[in-house]
């Protein structure tokens, strides 16, 4: 068994972690630290609402905590060893069942580490719980350890993962419980499932907090792509607290309270998560036999990222059609598309056979709509029901 709890890591998280508290105060991020049994390790499970929630987490829990990260985190040049070398970061390749993963995971449970799983498995897009899966019940089963559940609040409220500036508001991170080993192992699969999702929901919007910007909208168009009044396309873009159809005028306003009003009265979404339901029940509806589908956008860039370093192969104007995947020179039919998700906010993979690749897209470039549509026209992604996590059936209970 490879020694995967080191000696280092203890050093180089406490060296770490007056870093991480300067960044905690940039992002208005509050926490106490919680003393905990000195010889017992957890398995640590999380919402996910920014970027740095496993440092946060780290502030509240003071020891070494061995985090899951998808493999973007290890395309990042030389800061990527760096991390590796001094955290031990669980490597994970995002989209995919990784038994690899699984097996480090266990490891270092056995060795005597605590393990952090954002079981979302996403940041947050739209202030509403991701799909959890339930092979969670598995993995805490196979681990055999207490599990810690950990709440973070108003990290969407702060920074929304569509959005580009900081908003100031109420940030948050404490345990919310911690249940025994022997707890677990008395509840069924059901029971210990939906303790989890009950005990990881988090909806920001719900809490009465304020975040206050000057450009709370900006970026909305990065999630939203259809106007729920005169039904066209790419047709919105953001400024200030607004977001607007260039087409017909509705114009929205994002209110500190995280939640939306407008000036015309048959507007009726409260929550961004209610204009991206909006969204999903028109891909869902959307007639592909007698219309033609055709998204374009320019100033796209396709990286070849099955490796560990990503590799620039083409660039220039992406087009999605129904039956093919443009980008620039290179060609990828969409019955060969395996699977696909978001990045950051303009950032989308997929998968070829066993070749992965990564768009980027400009500033202002929308992935939820090529991801909803890969759902109806990739028959691979089709034919096991849609993507789990940006699928066309949301479900009531994550509200």
């Amino acid at each position: 068994m490879e020694k995967r709890v080191k000696a280092r890591h203890r050093f180089f998280f406490a060296v770490a972690r007056p870093i991480v508290k300067i960044l905690a105060r940039k992002l208005h991020f509050k926490t106490k630290p919680v003393k905990l049994p000195k010889n017992q390790n957890y398995l640590i499970l999380s919402n996910h609402q920014g970027y740095l929630d496993p440092a946060f987490i780290s502030l509240t829990i003071k020891r070494p905590v061995y985090f899951v990260a998808t493999d973007v985190l290890y395309s990042q040049k030389w800061y990527s060893h760096l991390l590796f070398y001094c955290f031990g970061p669980i490597k994970k390749r995002k989209g995919y069942i990784d038994i690899a993963c699984v097996r480090a995971m266990y490891e270092i449970a056995k060795q005597g580490g605590s393990v952090a799983v954002f079981p979302e498995a996403n940041r947050q897009w739209n202030d509403s719980q991701f799909y959890i899966d339930r092979a969670v019940v598995r993995l805490i089963r196979m681990i055999k350890l207490p599990v810690l559940l950990y709440n973070i609040h108003g990290g969407y409220g702060v920074q929304p993962r569509w959005g580009k500036s900081l908003r100031k508001g109420k940030h948050t991170g404490q345990v919310r419980e911690i249940i025994p080993w022997e707890e677990v192992s008395a509840m069924t699969d059901d029971e210990l499932y939906e303790k989890i999702v009950s005990g990881l929901k988090v909806i920001d919007s719900d809490g009465g907090e304020l975040y206050k910007s000057k450009a709370r909208a900006e970026y909305l168009e990065r999630q939203l792509f259809l106007c729920p009044k005169c039904g066209s396309l790419s047709t919105l873009s953001s400024h200030g607290n607004d977001v607007v159809c260039e087409k017909c005028g509705l114009t929205a306003t994002y209110g500190e309270n995280l939640r939306l009003t407008s000036p015309d009265p048959d507007f009726s979404f409260e929550k961004v998560v209610d204009w991206y339901e909006f969204q999903q029940q028109y891909v869902r509806d959307y007639d592909l036999d007698n219309n033609d589908l055709y998204f374009t956008d320019d100033n796209v860039k396709l990286f070849d990222k099955t490796e560990r370093k990503r590799v620039l192969i083409a660039s220039g104007k992406m087009t999605l059609k129904k039956d093919s995947l443009v980008i620039g020179d290179k060609f990828f039919p969409t019955s060969d598309i395996v699977g696909a998700s978001a990045q950051d906010g303009t950032k989308l993979t997929f998968g070829v056979d066993n070749r992965s690749y990564m768009i980027i897209g400009p500033e202002r470039f929308n992935t939820i709509k090529y991801l909803l549509f890969f759902n109806r026209i990739c028959a691979k992604i089709a034919e096991k029901g849609g993507d789990k996590y940006y699928g066309l059936y949301p479900d009531p209970a994550r509200r």
